[in-house]
């Protein structure tokens, strides 16, 4: 138990040398807060051998995590994170199992849309027949169409096949922690503001590691043994498992994004590396077995449920689709994506989303709302090598927003 506890305080500290430090599975460099922030010894300590800071910092450690297994009952090293006391709940537990039945009930009432569906198929045949790229790309598009009222319906082209979202799956993180806040497991302070800014609006994937952690409760580290490694998988399903009552089983979201350059190591590999879990992304050969899956499909139906307030609270869904508003007056590569096409449409138009780009991913998935209300989202997926960054996504949103906006006779 002494040898797991230490290994939380294993972080080097100050200009001291890492010791035995490996760089699969250390933790990046970084001096520890409780010493900067003692202003009054810093001399002190300074001049203190390395070896006894070290000292300093296990017994440290092990008095922390003692006071989080006196607390709260968890493992010294399953990866918990220990955050402030959060504000109390927003909405009752009677209030978000109602909220969540409502959503599977709303999201059984969509319906197959034939116009869409026949737009949809005649434009990606037509834009393959003349881009070469794009041709031997593997092409996924969900189309919603959501009226102020009636049914909801859908078109699609391989919406049911998962692929690999890239930056696509931060926006369900962003969902994830205004669910969270509502509910009174996490305070929306200024510094997860920033990190869910930064996440959304620059893509940052640090940012994105952090949010991720707040949100499962979890931390980087070494990796994990048998005892400890169960829990962390459990915690690291807590968004999936979210989605799961929405009605949304189609997204596996149980990491976050990396840059790789040495933000992916210890446990992180270890749960990517493990084949027994189920939803990933499927037909993976390499080292990452366990890699983070979406399909067009779920995405549009989890977006349909933010455009119409059905899996937050009204509140929190305003506040979402505001941190993913996007312009192309602001942002001029959105021009290739879902805002550039729907401000070609001809309409008026508010557009919420959020992009994905990395090697052969391209991808966008959003809300744009018409002038009359009605809304449609667009979730797309283009995949293959080599790269594409062609224009097939706005060229699908723009015409599907003059189709669906048309239906209301609104100019």
């Amino acid at each position: 138990m002494f040898a797991r506890l230490h290994s939380l305080g294993n972080y080097p500290l100050g200009n001291c040398p890492a010791k035995n430090r490996n760089p699969k599975t250390a933790p990046p460099k970084r001096i520890e807060s409780t010493f900067r922030s003692a202003s009054e010894s810093a001399y002190a300590l300074r001049t203190v051998h390395c070896s006894m800071i070290r000292a300093l910092a296990g017994w440290a450690a092990w008095g922390a995590v003692a006071t989080v297994m006196f607390f709260s009952g968890s493992s010294a090293a399953d990866g918990a994170t220990t955050e402030p006391p959060v504000s109390p709940a927003l909405v009752s537990p009677e209030q978000e199992e109602a909220l969540e039945a409502s959503a599977r009930d709303w999201l059984g009432t969509i319906q197959p849309d034939r116009e869409l569906q026949i737009f949809l198929d005649e434009k990606i045949e037509t834009q393959r027949s003349r881009d070469k790229t794009l041709a031997r790309q593997t092409i996924r598009f969900s189309l919603i169409d959501i009226p102020v009222e009636g049914s909801p319906t859908l078109a699609d082209w391989k919406g049911d096949l998962p692929v690999y979202p890239a930056s696509v799956a931060k926006f369900v993180y962003l969902m994830a922690a205004y669910e969270w806040r509502d509910e009174g497991k996490l305070d929306i302070d200024p510094k997860l503001d920033r990190q869910l800014q930064q996440m959304i609006y620059v893509s940052s994937n640090r940012a994105t590691q952090k949010v991720v952690a707040r949100l499962t409760d979890t931390r980087p580290g070494p990796r994990l043994g048998p005892e400890e490694y169960p829990e962390f998988v459990r915690r690291r399903h807590r968004v999936k498992d979210w989605l799961n009552e929405l009605g949304i089983t189609g997204l596996h979201m149980v990491h976050p994004t990396y840059d790789g350059g040495g933000d992916l190591y210890g446990r992180e590999e270890q749960f990517l590396e493990d084949t027994g879990i189920e939803g990933a992304l499927p037909n993976q050969t390499g080292q990452y077995r366990n890699r983070m899956a979406m399909t067009a499909n779920d995405s549009a139906r989890l977006l349909a449920l933010l455009a119409t307030d059905r899996a937050l609270s009204p509140e929190a869904s305003e506040a979402v689709r505001e941190r993913m508003r996007r312009s192309t007056q602001k942002q001029r590569y959105l021009r290739a994506r879902i805002a550039g096409g729907a401000e070609k449409s001809g309409f008026p138009v508010d557009v919420f989303a959020k992009t994905g780009t990395w090697g052969p991913i391209f991808a966008d998935a959003g809300i744009v709302r018409g002038p009359s209300g009605r809304q449609l989202v667009v979730a797309a997926f283009i995949e293959g090598g080599p790269k594409y960054r062609g224009n097939i996504i706005a060229k699908v949103a723009e015409g599907a927003a003059r189709i669906i906006f048309a239906r209301d006779g609104v100019d």
